[in-house]
């Protein structure tokens, strides 16, 4: 049980609390049952009147003007002197301390003896009441903040997401016009492909993430649309150990990197060219690579389209600054290599001894 779920139950404990500390001050100089009754009369009666109080205090919170001030000085002298009176009139009658009869007489002898210490009671309470309104306050901005925050890489992840898929279909529909001309079974094999694509593609549309076996069997499919269209002039070679196909990654990642590659790396090129897509698991990360052979003549030509500038988008909305994407010259190549958290169902391989390579 927490005291945050029974705010009365804290509520009171909180003025017991003070009651037993003002009693343990005193209870080596003065009698037990008046030091009791004297403490528990006062405090009790201030935790009832709070009850009261407590709301008025939020409706009226200090701030720098004369207004709040002087409400809350004249409530509090006036509750202070209720409160010292009451809990007067209960000492003498069940404290076992003779006192006057007089209300008059018992108001006096406690404004005389209590009253400054009963009005800073008073003052704390608000103090406590406006540190605990404060503190709710921030935690609910800081939740409206979050939540905000979140509609908006939401909002944002979507808004890539529909503009990447007409990318590769307006590109892939461009290629099927063109055989159109001279090849029309080809132009067919290709349709169908795209059929397939896309009834994956539209599987995956309210997803963010997705296993990276799923991701596979999208580019497989968009692989085998280029074949076709590149007819012997592509090869593909996939390097994605077995253990990793359960982690999980943003869906449509790998497709413009691979996109890239062939527009890049295999399509300027008359005889062609080769590309490995590999994934590799290093401490505690996971690391994607689509990699070509074309020559620096050819890589020096590459900037960030609108593939490639959407996945950095996504990836920094999803990861913010656990990921990195990076497009760089690697041996004979070009590697497109993106690094993000090691996550889903997948066993770690340690693969830095090859990325250091």
């Amino acid at each position: 049980m927490t005291l945050a779920k029974h705010p009365r139950l804290a509520y009171f404990g909180a003025w017991t609390l003070v009651a037993l500390y003002f009693c343990w001050m005193s209870i080596l100089t003065a009698p037990l049952r008046p030091l009791i009754v004297f403490n528990a009369a006062h405090f009790g009666l201030w935790a009832l009147l709070g009850l009261a109080l407590v709301p008025l205090m939020r409706r009226v919170p200090m701030r720098m003007h004369w207004r709040p001030w002087a409400f809350h000085v004249a409530l509090g002298t006036a509750s202070t002197l209720l409160v010292i009176t009451l809990g007067h009139v209960v000492f003498f009658a069940l404290g076992g301390v003779d006192g006057p009869s007089s209300l008059w007489a018992i108001a006096k002898i406690a404004f005389a003896s209590c009253f400054h210490l009963a009005l800073v009671t008073y003052f704390g309470m608000l103090a406590v009441v406006q540190v605990f309104d404060a503190s709710a306050r921030a935690r609910a901005e800081s939740l409206r903040a979050s939540q905000t925050q979140a509609a908006c890489v939401r909002a944002q992840l979507d808004a890539l997401k529909i503009q990447l898929q007409p990318h590769f279909l307006f590109n892939t529909l461009h290629a099927i016009g063109s055989l159109m001309h001279y090849d029309v079974d080809t132009a067919e094999r290709m349709l169908n492909r795209l059929s397939e694509l896309l009834r994956m593609s539209l599987q995956e549309t309210g997803n963010d993430t997705i296993s990276l076996r799923r991701e596979l069997d999208f580019v497989e499919a968009y692989v085998e649309i280029e074949k076709i269209r590149f007819d012997h002039r592509l090869a593909v070679t996939w390097d994605v150990p077995h253990a990793l196909h359960g982690a999980a990654i943003p869906a449509f990642i790998l497709q413009p990197l691979v996109e890239n590659a062939i527009k890049h790396g295999v399509a300027p090129r008359a005889a062609g060219g080769r590309i490995v897509i590999r994934a590799i698991a290093a401490r505690g990360e996971l690391v994607l690579e689509v990699e070509d052979d074309a020559p620096a003549s050819l890589a020096a030509q590459r900037g960030f389209g609108i593939g490639l500038a959407n996945t950095r988008s996504r990836l920094e909305a999803l990861y913010g600054a656990g990921q990195r994407f990076e497009l760089l010259r690697a041996g004979q190549g070009t590697v497109a290599r993106v690094r993000l958290p090691l996550m889903g169902e997948a066993v770690a391989i340690d693969g830095a001894e090859r990325l250091a390579a």
